[in-house]
């Protein structure tokens, strides 16, 4: 999940309760119950999933809408938990004080597909994003229950946002889960916090899902558990460091309700160094030479097309690299990758840069077909496409590509 979307960090509210051993073959299994955990006065989860979207179709014209509600209202689905009777409805709609934007949402909590029986709509009063002059809805966290089967039904707290950036009302609220899952577990007679977050927002933990163990003795434990330092996919290890030994576990099961996770105590020969070094993308730059010459950078729109000018009559090529505010892969290439030696040389030997911001130039976002970010598209004096990029790349990657050895390809995660 190397591309973080920061959420701000607040409390693990949750009692956590201790786990038990037994034993499976040679390892040893370790059964630690979770609770919910949401932000309070401590410690939360310092990344989320990218937002999920739903799909939003307009509510039929002789449906009545609840009071406060004008038109356009629309309607979506919410899949989250186990199945369709999990799922929940949303509808969206405007309010005469704001008859463009979707600014109030209601939620179907009880399931009987009505939306005047499940307590007040969310409401927000719609902002303009200042450098895209979309105007935003957003609601706060909002705590929603999931049944999962019986008589088991358990919180989930969700973000939502709705993005309007044309005249008309959009078909689309987005939402991230906030919460989390986590308990404590005895390994080996070390104490451990366990934590097990939602990685795609449906409410349903699997191995698809992340988790972290850190010994409860290690210096800011409660925060680092919820870390993206510390979190990983549930196909990575975990090390518990107590005294001179490295304890390290492998992931068995986790509940779909998030009530509980199974791991082992297992013999493996790798350390947590590691185990974790190749995640560490920076690793490989640190002790490359700084540029003496830095490679210019344009900016936006006008900068492009006096730049596909300039290639013409030059022969050098552009180097378009499309970029956002929240990117944090597109600040780690700006200190990383543009400011290397080696880099910044062969882009000043043939290259005109520019940098745009798919948040600004969405016309050129969708001309160029950029698909997430950090993206790049090396056009050449003729104006054709010669390579591009997608996701994160280090400098010997970039190097490959400016030296004609073809498209790189890397999919995007979650980013901050």
């Amino acid at each position: 999940m190397s591309r973080r979307h920061l959420q701000a960090a607040v409390v693990l509210s949750a009692v956590m309760a201790f786990g038990s051993v037994r034993s499976s073959g040679q390892d040893r299994v370790i059964h630690a119950e979770l609770t919910y955990g949401a932000p309070g006065n401590g410690p939360a989860p310092n990344f989320s999933p990218k937002g999920t979207q739903v799909a939003l179709t307009d509510l039929a014209a002789g449906v009545p809408l609840p009071p406060g509600a004008v038109r356009p209202a629309k309607i979506g689905t919410m899949p989250i938990g186990p199945g369709r009777k999990s799922w929940m409805e949303v509808m969206a709609t405007a309010d005469a004080d704001h008859p463009a934007d979707l600014c109030r949402l209601y939620l179907d909590r009880n399931r009987n597909g009505r939306f005047d029986d499940d307590g007040p709509a969310l409401v927000t009063t719609p902002t303009q994003n200042e450098k895209t002059k979309a105007w935003w809805s957003s609601f706060a966290k909002t705590e929603v229950s999931v049944p999962y089967g019986g008589a088991i039904v358990e919180p989930y707290l969700v973000s939502f946002w709705i993005v309007r950036e044309t005249k008309d009302a959009p078909n689309v609220v987005r939402y991230s889960v906030a919460s989390w899952r986590a308990g404590k577990a005895v390994v080996d007679g070390v104490d451990a916090l366990v934590a097990v977050m939602d990685a795609n927002n449906d409410a349903v933990f699997d191995r698809t899902d992340m988790w972290s163990v850190l010994a409860a003795t290690e210096p800011d434990a409660a925060k680092r558990v919820l870390s993206l330092a510390e979190a990983r996919p549930m196909n990575r290890l975990m090390f518990l460091e107590a005294g001179d030994k490295e304890r390290v576990l492998e992931f068995r099961s986790v509940s779909p309700d998030g009530r509980s996770i199974d791991f082992a105590l297992v013999d493996r020969p790798i350390t947590k160094k590691a185990d974790r070094a190749p995640d560490d993308e920076l690793a490989p730059e640190r002790g490359r030479p700084r540029a003496t010459t830095p490679f210019e950078w344009r900016h936006g729109r006008d900068a492009y097309i006096a730049a596909e000018a300039e290639a013409r009559s030059t022969g050098r090529q552009v180097f378009l690299d499309f970029e956002t505010t929240w990117c944090g892969p597109c600040k780690q290439m700006d200190e990383w990758i543009w400011t290397d030696r080696e880099v910044a040389g062969a882009l000043n030997a043939g290259y005109i840069g520019v940098k745009l911001d798919g948040d600004v130039e969405k016309d050129l976002v969708k001309t160029f077909k950029i698909t997430g970010y950090p993206a790049g598209v090396v056009v050449d004096s003729a104006g054709h496409e010669a390579h591009r990029f997608l996701g994160y790349q280090t400098s010997a990657e970039i190097l490959a590509l400016l030296k004609g050895s073809g498209p790189v390809w890397r999919t995007p995660g979650l980013t901050p």
